[in-house]
């Protein structure tokens, strides 16, 4: 590992152990629930636990990628191929609901709503809010998918 890599490493990580400790402090020692949390407290322990769990992981597959190629192995292997073929399951699956939804409905606030509106807000509820926001499925999926088409890309200039 480069020496630019382990200093990276260390910031990304110390940053999230900020952040977490951020949140936890914020949240035990103050007494709060998590229903009591400041808007500000819950943005600034969010995001610093996501960007630094983003810039680890790049961190890593960077480094093995070009740990493969150095021991003259391809960079991209069959596993990786297949992760970035799985990467699109949450997003076929959540299609399929939403079409499933609009047969069904999606109900709200004691109202139900059918055809291509319940499509619409079953993928703003399931997509958007609940596995974009509050489990950062989809933004890591995302991420994994540029990543490995970035570094494909870079390799194949490369050989």
């Amino acid at each position: 590992m480069k020496k630019y890599e382990k200093y990276l490493l260390g910031i990304f990580g110390s940053c999230g152990v900020l952040a977490v400790s951020f949140f936890l402090y914020s949240w035990i020692e103050l007494e709060k629930g998590l229903g009591e949390l400041d808007d500000e407290t819950m943005v600034v322990s969010f995001w610093g636990i996501f960007l630094s769990l983003f810039g680890v992981a790049a961190v890593l597959v960077s480094w093995r990628l070009r740990k493969r190629a150095e021991a003259g192995e391809k960079p991209i292997s069959k596993l990786y191929k297949c992760s970035f073929l799985l990467s699109f399951l949450p997003f076929v699956l959540l299609l399929i609901y939403s079409f499933y939804g609009m047969t069904d409905g999606f109900t709200f606030m004691y109202s139900t709503t059918y055809g291509g509106e319940a499509f619409y807000e079953y993928l703003v509820w399931y997509g958007v809010i609940i596995f974009g926001a509050l489990i950062p499925v989809f933004p890591l999926m995302i991420f994994w998918q540029i990543l490995y088409i970035v570094k494909r890309i870079q390799y194949r200039k490369k050989g």
